[in-house]
């Protein structure tokens, strides 16, 4: 649905549809030459579509016209309605766009205490600033640091809860916990992820 610029999904294939989600345009959204983009997954299938593209686009357009617009009507979408969402997903595609907006995804969480927040973030240093400057997240908001490859490097002086790709070519492979939780595929089916502590991660198989 779309409301007041916002385009905000309603159902997805993964999440299952009753999980709304924000999503923003992959590669110019993520961190500079980021290792990932060549086997993007929101560069395929469905995310490949113009409506989609341009859905994403005008996202962060909206953001970028007027950020307190952009995260009012994600409280509104959240709050407003006849439906009381338990869970909601921050970028399918896409990425934190910069510290202001990393702010708003907080201040979002702390408007809607009973709705469980979850991203997934290679923006390491946006995280981790905001962090250092003595700030808290939500219990809410469950931020998650994506690891890569090998060559990859995570930096995660908080602990904060990861995923890991397992790659067809295993030699890629960084080290996985042995107790990274598989993903199902089926957000919807395990939530799993909304549930992480810190210290904890998932596995997924490369898309």
């Amino acid at each position: 649905m779309k409301m007041n610029g916002i385009n905000i999904t309603q159902s997805n294939t993964k999440l299952g549809g009753f999980i709304p989600q924000v999503n923003l345009p992959p590669i110019i959204t993520c961190r500079e030459n980021c290792p990932c983009a060549s086997l993007c997954y929101a560069r395929k299938g469905n995310f490949a579509y113009a409506n989609v593209k341009e859905s994403h686009r005008e996202n962060l357009e909206a953001y970028r016209a007027d950020a307190n617009n952009f995260f009012e009507t994600i409280k509104d979408f959240l709050t407003s309605g006849m439906v009381i969402y338990k869970y909601f997903r921050w970028h399918s595609s896409g990425d934190i766009v910069d510290a202001r907006y990393f702010e708003g995804m907080v201040e979002v969480a702390k408007a809607v205490p009973y709705t469980k927040f979850l991203a997934f973030t290679k923006k390491f240093e946006i995280v981790n600033d905001y962090l250092d400057a003595g700030n808290k997240l939500p219990e809410n908001l469950h931020v998650v640091f994506s690891a890569w490859d090998k060559d990859f490097k995570v930096d995660n002086p908080y602990r904060l809860p990861m995923t890991y790709v397992s790659f067809k070519d295993k030699s890629k492979n960084t080290e996985i916990p042995l107790l990274a939780i598989p993903c199902t595929g089926k957000c919807d089916k395990c939530l799993a992820c909304w549930s992480l502590h810190n210290g904890q991660s998932v596995v997924f198989k490369q898309h």
